[in-house]
């Protein structure tokens, strides 16, 4: 992953004088407002602020300098401890806790206020296995052997049932979440990819309401792009439809009931994908045009797909997406805080200071930032929460630099 600054077209529009604050500039032309476009608008004192064309082509307010709407800043106060970073910006930081753990991916679950995280054969400590975090403390409360190379994970709805990926040995792994401590239970072989050769699972989703159906996208080892076909397996029994590899929905994401949706991340053709749902497998239809850049992942909360980047998709009509907008910045890992119409997004890149931000997805406008300076990573991934408050993810320094879990309190909480 790596942090990508996203330039915006900008066009300017004149407003009358005389207005406090922010003004809302008439856009004109209905063929004006373009959703995610920003455009300038005129403030009080001759400043000039920005606005966004919102999904249904109107303008959003204006934010202009020095707005609770514009770009966090000023000092803070800076909260230290054992394993801890401090942080700078516009609101407290809290503490960020660096945990003993080499996760490659990590969830949350509500129900029991733990994090998952997954954890490599190589790794020093905790190899092959699964880590169940504590959301609260940041401890380690247990770890339990799953298999070859655990990935990705899925939980389902009710938080009874855990999918994991078995990297080393292409299979899934079910985990019997209702005891209160994870038990590994049967693993499943996955199906061939489009030309037959043996894939392990990349993102997965347990389709809602069920506890042993899940979607998934199946990647090779050893070629570019990895991408082989998505795929519904239940319980271990591939439904016979399925996607084309190669180029389509790499990443994966969930949705309204009977969709999921994708993104081409590993190919120019960028195409956002809108999966249906069948008795028989997945329907899949290419948009064009709603995110683009590689190694994009993407998130679903509320009707909307939000992207790391920086994009949002409108998916209210899952057969039809639009775009809703677009954030003048991009990240490495978001985080819906639904119902709120707010986002967290996780910023970082080499030679610059991880930065945390509170998004306004109405405005599109940043709320606020907290800059961790002393945390030297450059990448990072999976921003989760357990109750908007608990947060975790995970980043790392770079090629050669093994992944670390981090767990904070969300400092804009409240």
């Amino acid at each position: 992953m790596r942090f990508v600054k996203r330039s915006m077209a900008v066009v300017v529009w004149m407003c009358a004088a005389g207005c406090g604050g922010g003004v809302d500039v008439d856009p004109g032309a209905p063929e004006q407002c373009v959703p995610g476009r920003q455009v300038s608008c005129a403030c009080l004192g001759g400043d000039v602020g920005v606005q966004q064309c919102l999904s249904d082509e109107t303008f959003g307010r204006c934010v202009c300098p020095g707005d609770t709407g514009a770009t966090g800043g000023g000092s803070a106060s800076s909260s230290n401890g054992t394993g801890g970073f401090g942080g700078d910006g516009g609101s407290t930081a809290s503490e960020l806790t660096e945990v003993d753990i080499e996760a490659r991916h990590v969830i949350a679950d509500p129900v029991r206020g733990v994090f998952y995280a997954t954890v490599g054969g190589d790794a020093a400590a905790h190899a092959n296995s699964l880590v169940v975090v504590d959301a609260a403390s940041a401890r380690v409360l247990e770890s339990v052997l799953v298999g070859s190379q655990p990935l990705t994970m899925a939980l389902s709805d009710d938080s009874s049932t855990l999918w994991v990926s078995l990297q080393g040995s292409y299979e899934i792994r079910r985990v019997d979440l209702t005891s209160g401590s994870p038990v590994p239970a049967e693993q499943y072989p996955l199906p061939s990819g489009e030309w037959g050769d043996l894939g392990y699972a990349g993102p997965m989703v347990v389709l809602p309401g069920t506890t042993g159906s899940v979607a998934l996208s199946l990647h090779r080892e050893g070629v570019s792009p990895s991408y082989a076909g998505s795929v519904v397996v239940d319980s271990g029994v591939a439904r016979p439809d399925q996607t084309p590899g190669h180029t389509g929905a790499s990443r994966l994401t969930g949705g309204p009931a009977g969709w999921v949706f994708g993104f081409n991340d590993l190919h120019t053709g960028f195409g956002f994908y809108s999966l249906k749902v069948t008795e028989t497998g997945l329907a899949s239809t290419e948009h064009e045009d709603l995110i683009s850049d590689f190694y994009t992942d993407i998130v679903y909360a509320d009707g909307r797909v939000y992207a790391t980047n920086g994009e949002v998709v409108n998916v209210s009509n899952p057969s039809s997406p639009k775009k809703a907008g677009e954030f003048a910045f991009g990240g490495n890992a978001v985080l819906p805080l639904a119902p709120e119409p707010r986002l967290l997004m996780v910023s970082v890149g080499f030679g610059s200071p991880a930065v945390l931000r509170l998004l306004d997805t109405e405005t599109f406008a940043q709320i606020d930032e907290v800059d961790y300076p002393d945390l030297d990573i450059e990448e990072a991934l999976d921003l989760v929460s357990t109750d908007g408050e608990s947060l975790a993810f995970i980043g790392s320094g770079g090629f050669d630099d093994s992944p670390r879990l981090f767990v904070l309190t969300n400092p804009f909480d409240g």
